[in-house]
Parts: structure tokens; C-alpha cells; sequence
């Protein structure tokens, strides 16, 4: 399976040997649930339970002649926010006064052996701005074209392209390296959705209905599902039929800093992906975001193949709850990019990253749909990053 080399974690837990040294001025952020410590090149993030809870203060926190912990951190709140925040630079220590009789005073040297939240970029809700991701072709400027698209792909996970052309066959040479083929499926070679389709085969599914389709990944169902995807439009809907996407990876990694619970049981249960159709069936086992490390390696979304959840009772409620969390960030229409495709105009993004979605249409409304290996992409892709 194709991994996400160009996806980047954005936590990272480095090596307790900073360049953060004594010598070094340090200043401080105070943040909601925790202090930030920054010198000219690099932060250590503590919250304050950790700070209460590894308070050194004799008698408060530390018994006087055993030296041993005193306070459970179970006795501390939550929410805990100290009064006042300083650091003293002089010392090389930092204040933490927590009430008028109990102050914590912690060297540097300490913070740096026990630092657990060192050079972390905060994740921050996606941002869904259509005008980041949509690129108009020229063919006198080809090779602009194909490095634009590869920019939009690497960063955002998708690229929206207006008046490339109704060749289908021709838009697909523009990310295949020579040798190389699209990825057929058990509909065929390219996707006719289309209401009266005739080109395809196993069409008993939503996607050659005129029906709405809520947010998805395709081919979830399958060991190794196709890295990319490309809709080509030839003909538009009379009304409705707009696209709807959303960086699933991206809100994966925001919903590791606002609910590390949901996170967790959606990267470590596995969940049962199982396509029925009148002639074709699939089952795929594994849970909804997929990882590797710190690194979001996949996301296996798509509520229309669910089969139905066998956990234990204790769990089940839990598993609702944690899928919900992740729903809401991505159904939140600031995260998404929302768009019409017009005849000759097509989107194309990472089946492994993105989600998609469309809305209910009337009339003959006609996409393309074309899979690819992303290896072929992005070895098409760098060609043209080199010739900058």
C-alpha cells in the first residue's frame, strides 16, 4: 500500500538534546491549559496539570524528609490555571504561583530533561478556500499547468482544474508516466456516472443514481484502494450536483489535539468495510484512520459500506461518540471546499487523504472518474518539478 510520504505529522516529539540552553534568553506564552517556553529557536509546551503534578515544592508537593510525591495527580482539576507565570531569567527558573501560599519553581535544566512537547506545530481546523486549490488551464503555458497541479496536490491534497478539455484519454497522459495505466476497478476502466449509464458494470450503487452522496473515500472496501482520483466533467447538472471536499488527513491530525480519546479508538479499532452488490461483494477489515508512527497513512471513510459494528458493549456507544467527533470537523463547511464542475473542467485529489461528497442533482448530469497508482503521479509530477 502506498504510503503518504509527503504528509507530514504535525506533532513532533524531538530529542531531549535542544539547542535551548541556559545561555539562550527565554520568554513565555501563556495559553489556556499551558505555558510556552521560546527562546530564538525553539518552544517546550508543559500544561499546567503536569506542572502541578510535578511541582518540587517542599512540604506542598514533595514530603520533607523522604523526598517522595505527596499529591495524587487524581486530586488535581483538569482545568488547573495558575494565578501568575513568570520566568526568571536571571535564575534560569520558572514561577508558577498557583495561590498566595503555594508557588512551584522549576530550573531549566529539569524542563529540558522532562520536556515531552518540544518544536510541536499546533493543529490548527482546516480551511477549506476553494481559491487555494483551483488553477485555470492554458495550453501555451503546459508545463506551468503540470506544476501547478503538482503544488495543489503535495499541499492541499487536491487540485481543481477549469477548461483543460472533454478528452478524457488526453487528461490522463497529463499524470501518467509513459508505461504506466490508470487502475481499473470491478466498474471498469474509466466511470461513467452518468443515470443512464451503458458503459459500466456493477452500476447498482450511488454513484449512477441522481442521489446526494455524503462524504467518502473510494474503494475503502478493497486491500489496496487506488491513491488517486480524478472527476472529469462533461456535462453539468441542470440543478444541484455541486462537490463537496474535505482534508480528512488534516482534521485526523486536529482531532488528535481536541479529543485524543476519539483519536485513539479510531486509529486502533478496526472496523468491518464491506461492499454488497448484486454481483460483486468486497470486505476490507481495519479502522478509519490508519497510521504509521505519528504519520496519518490512510483514511478508510465511507458510511455506505459500513457493515454493522461488532464491538463489545462497553465500546459501542464509546466508538459512536469518537466517530462523531471526527464528523463534526469534517462536516464543518469552513473545513470544506465546495464546487461546481463545469463542462471541460475536472478535480483531482488523494483518495488516501481527501474525502468527497456530492449534492442531489436533475437533469443528465456526466463525470469521469479515473483512478491512479500514486506512485505514477507523483513519478509523472517530478519530472516537471525538475525542469522549474
Amino acid at each position: 500500500m502506498t504510503t503518504l510520504k509527503y504528509i507530514r505529522p504535525l506533532f513532533r516529539f524531538l530529542n531531549c538534546s535542544s539547542t535551548l540552553t541556559s545561555q539562550r534568553f527565554i520568554h513565555i506564552e501563556r495559553r489556556k491549559d499551558h505555558v510556552r517556553l521560546i527562546d530564538k529557536h525553539d518552544t517546550m509546551d508543559f500544561h499546567y496539570i503536569w506542572l502541578r503534578h510535578n511541582c518540587p515544592a517542599i512540604g506542598k508537593s514533595i514530603h520533607p524528609k523522604t523526598g517522595e510525591r505527596v499529591v495524587d495527580c487524581a486530586e488535581i482539576p483538569s482545568n488547573i490555571e495558575p494565578e501568575q507565570v513568570e520566568f526568571v531569567d536571571s535564575e534560569k527558573k520558572l514561577k508558577i504561583t498557583w495561590s498566595k501560599d503555594h508557588t512551584s519553581s522549576f530550573d531549566l535544566s529539569y524542563l529540558l530533561a522532562n520536556a515531552y512537547g518540544k518544536n510541536r506545530i499546533e493543529a490548527k481546523k482546516p480551511q477549506g478556500k476553494v481559491d487555494d486549490i483551483e488553477i485555470v488551464y492554458n495550453k501555451d503555458q503546459y508545463d506551468a499547468y503540470i506544476r501547478s497541479c503538482s503544488e495543489r496536490l503535495k499541499k492541499f491534497g487536491l487540485v481543481i482544474v477549469r477548461k483543460r478539455s472533454l478528452d478524457t484519454e488526453e487528461i490522463i497522459k497529463d499524470f501518467l508516466p509513459c508505461g504506466a495505466s490508470v487502475v481499473e476497478t470491478h466498474f471498469g476502466r474509466i466511470e461513467d456516472l452518468r443515470t443512464d449509464n451503458t458503459t459500466n458494470e456493477h452500476t447498482d450503487q450511488l454513484g449512477y443514481t441522481d442521489a446526494a452522496i455524503n462524504l467518502h473515500t473510494d474503494q475503502p472496501f478493497i486491500a489496496d484502494p487506488p491513491g488517486m482520483q480524478l472527476l472529469q466533467c462533461i456535462r453539468r447538472a441542470d440543478t444541484g450536483g455541486a462537490n463537496t471536499l474535505v482534508n480528512a488527513a488534516h482534521a485526523a491530525v486536529y482531532l488528535r489535539e481536541i479529543d485524543p480519546n476519539a483519536y485513539y479508538l479510531l486509529t486502533t479499532v478496526p472496523i468491518h468495510f464491506h461492499r454488497k452488490q448484486k454481483q460483486f461483494t468486497s470486505l476490507h477489515v481495519g479502522p478509519i484512520i490508519q497510521t504509521e508512527g505519528d504519520e496519518i497513512k490512510q483514511i478508510r471513510h465511507s458510511y455506505f459500506t459500513l457493515a454493522p459494528f461488532n464491538f463489545p458493549f462497553w465500546l459501542t456507544t464509546a466508538y459512536y461518540d469518537a466517530y462523531r467527533k471526527y464528523a463534526s470537523i469534517l462536516y464543518d463547511p469552513q473545513c470544506q471546499y465546495r464546487v461546481t464542475l463545469n463542462s471541460g473542467d475536472f478535480v483531482m485529489y488523494d483518495n488516501f487523504k481527501m474525502l468527497h461528497a456530492r449534492d442531489s442533482f436533475t437533469g443528465p448530469r456526466h463525470l469521469r472518474g479515473i483512478y491512479f497508482r500514486q506512485t505514477d503521479v507523483w513519478k509523472k509530477l517530478a519530472k516537471f518539478d525538475k525542469e522549474k
